[in-house]
Parts: C-alpha cells; structure tokens; sequence
C-alpha cells in the first residue's frame, strides 16, 4: 500500500481514471488498491489486457500485497488463443456481464484505453467507464472503486476527466529523485465538501517529493 495514501481511504474513491505518460506505469497504484480492498475485506475484480493472473500472483507476493482467491476475480479481456476478429462492442457487452456476475465493490482495469484499439470511439469508453460505474454503485450498500488507467491518449481521458472523483497522472521522473524512482503520479482529488487538491506521490523507491516521504509496500 502506498503509505501517503494510508487513512484516506474515504477520499480515494469513487471512479478514479488515471493517464499514463511515457513508460510510467499506473500497476502500483492497482496494486494499492487491491492492498486497501485485500485490508478491508473487500471484493475485488480485476480486468486485465496486460498480465496473466500468474503474474499479477507473483507481483502480489514480491509488493506484500495478500492474494485471497475467494476474494478476488480476474477476468481477462482477450482470452488466450481466441479469435482478434472482434468488435468493441461485443468486448464490452461481454466483459460487463461477467462484471455484473462477480458484483465487486472495486473494479480495477489495468488499461482501458485497449477498446479504441478494436474500433471504439472514445465517448463510446467514456460511457462504457461510466454505465459500469454506476451500475457497482446501483448494487452496492457503501464505497465503491473504479479504477480506469488509460496508456495511450484517448479523447475518453478528457471527458471523464471532469466527471471522475479522482484524476491521476503518471509520468517518468528522472534520476534526480533518486534510483530507485522510476514514477510519479499526481492526484487530483474532488470533493464536495472542499476545494480540489493536488497530491504528487513517487511510485517507487523512498524520496521526498513536496516535502512527503513516500514508501511503496
């Protein structure tokens, strides 16, 4: 779990879509939110278009991050040797219902921004984030967490932009950081209650940025 983010729980949630620049990867940020859900006992899907569930155990078990099986579903957008002569359409029709079966209260992609790739348009993702959004909502009694990172720049980033409780930004940070740095993300967090903040996290190693010592653990 990343400790900055430790105790604000509350405040991190809701849809949170996330833009990754250069080689800056949003995988710690899924790995803490699997962390947070794992701590509360939460049930948790991951969708998946990069890794295997072999190798999101294996990252899981190197991070001190729990795996519990009965806890956690993973689904994978293309199933392995399948057919790549598929619309956008029927991906999503699919994954939605295979989504609406395991009823998570954190949903967590690892790359959104894969539906363009086979003929989606970005307000075609935009409404798919959000129609799945809120339907968790529709079927939960508290918090739920829809984690959207996108790796390619999509016109869908700008329009949940205004419309998402947290934005995170990725990007690659030079060796001034430290060696072991290789990220750093910048939250932008809404809240009805109060003004929008800004928080920058590094996403690996342990320096200072703004003062804040950040671990990933």
């Amino acid at each position: 779990m990343l400790k900055i983010l430790k105790g604000q729980e509350e405040s991190i949630t809701g849809l949170i879509v996330c833009e990754e620049t250069g080689n800056a990867s949003s995988l710690p940020l899924v790995l803490h939110f699997l962390s947070a859900a794992s701590t509360s006992n939460q049930k948790v899907t991951i969708v998946t278009s990069k890794l295997t569930e072999t190798n999101y155990k294996l990252i899981c078990s190197k991070a001190g991050v729990r795996w519990n099986p009965s806890q956690i579903s993973f689904i994978e957008i293309l199933q392995p040797f399948g057919s790549f002569d598929v619309a956008a359409k029927e991906i999503m029709d699919n994954l939605h219902q295979k989504i609406s079966e395991t009823t998570p209260s954190v949903l967590l992609f690892d790359d959104v921004s894969l539906f363009e790739q086979f003929g989606a348009t970005g307000v075609e993702v935009a409404v798919f984030v959000h129609t799945l959004y809120s339907h968790l909502k529709s079927l939960s009694t508290g918090s739920v967490i829809l984690f959207a990172p996108f790796s390619v720049a999509s016109p869908a980033t700008n329009i949940l932009r205004s419309r998402c409780r947290v934005f995170a930004q990725t990007t690659p940070v030079g060796h001034g950081f430290g060696k072991d740095a290789s990220s750093k993300v910048v939250l932008t967090i809404k809240s009805p209650s109060a003004p929008t903040t800004k928080k920058g996290i590094l996403l690996s190693g342990e320096r200072t940025i703004n003062g804040t010592w950040v671990s990933v653990e």
